[in-house]
């Protein structure tokens, strides 16, 4: 998780480490650690209460470590057989319906490159 991010998705809403740290019951000490990218992978749950509590998605969040990244693939490069393994796990709260477009986007890619091969 990308602390910047989180404190500057905690300022743009006004919020004190106090405020957030009393609306998500997250310690304050917590957040102040994963601000300061000291605790960079927190847990799922920690990830949905910070994403509730300012109005965002928990993808957000941790978008510079996955979405941001780009990988780019080569039509060219010979083809490798591989065997890919996706295990998803949400809360039942936080499976949205742009949450499962995304996955049937991610399962047509997959075909796609299965057709290729």
């Amino acid at each position: 998780m990308d602390g910047k991010k989180l404190k500057s998705l905690r300022r743009s809403k006004g919020y004190t480490l106090d405020t957030l740290s009393d609306q998500t019951g997250i310690s304050k000490s917590y957040l102040s650690l994963i601000e300061r990218d000291i605790q960079s992978n927190p847990s799922l749950d920690i990830l949905y209460k910070l994403a509730k509590t300012l109005g965002t998605e928990v993808e957000e969040l941790i978008k510079s470590e996955r979405e941001e990244q780009t990988i780019q693939y080569e039509q060219s490069s010979p083809s490798i057989n591989s065997t890919i393994k996706i295990e998803i796990e949400l809360p039942l709260e936080a499976i949205t319906f742009q949450k499962l477009e995304q996955i049937q986007q991610l399962i047509e890619i997959i075909k796609e490159l299965k057709l290729e091969e």
